[in-house]
Order: C-alpha cells, then structure tokens, then sequence
C-alpha cells in the first residue's frame, strides 16, 4: 500500500467517523420533538466551525472573485464531505501514479 492509498484510508474512515458522531449528535438532541414534528435539527460541522473564523479572514482579501468564492465554498462545505473527496482524490492520484 502506497501512501496515497493510506491517506485516502484515513480520510474516508475519518469522514465516515465524523458523519457518524453529527448523526448521534442529531438524534440525542435535547429539542428531540422538532424531529417528530419533521424538522430536521441537522448541524453540518466545517472547517470554520472547528477552527475559528478569524483563521479563515484571509479569504476575504483574495483580489480574483472566482479563487476567493472557491476557497470560501472550500472551507464552509460539510466537513464530511470534504474529508470523502480528499480521500477519493488521494486514491485517483495513486490510481495515476503507482507502477502497473
């Protein structure tokens, strides 16, 4: 196994982890009847949600629009998601790189 292949391990199961503590989180809310009433009570854990804001104010000073709305969507989408496409992008670059 390659280190692509690892790394790639390592961010599906960390995405898969993930994914399953927002699930418990949801469901032992404290506000458990919003859920009966079909309200979902979903909260999508990103990279600004752990790490702060104020590490992330640099974005806004990125003087191209399409690179600074791309590194915004980057840092506020699901962090499940974003570990799953590291991990899939980890495995292509071994698909592409390793020796036949």
């Amino acid at each position: 196994m390659s280190k692509f292949t690892i790394a790639g391990l390592v961010s599906c199961l960390a995405s898969g982890i993930i994914l399953g503590f927002q699930a418990i989180a949801t469901l032992m809310d404290p506000s458990a009847s919003s859920i009966a009433k079909g309200k979902t009570a979903w909260k999508n854990l990103t990279l600004v949600d752990s790490i702060g804001q104020e590490y992330f104010e640099w974005i806004d000073t990125i003087s191209w629009v399409s690179i600074q709305s791309i590194a915004d969507y980057i840092v506020n989408m699901p962090l499940y998601i974003l570990l799953l496409s590291i991990g899939i992008l980890c495995f292509l670059i071994n698909a592409f790189t390793s020796r036949m």
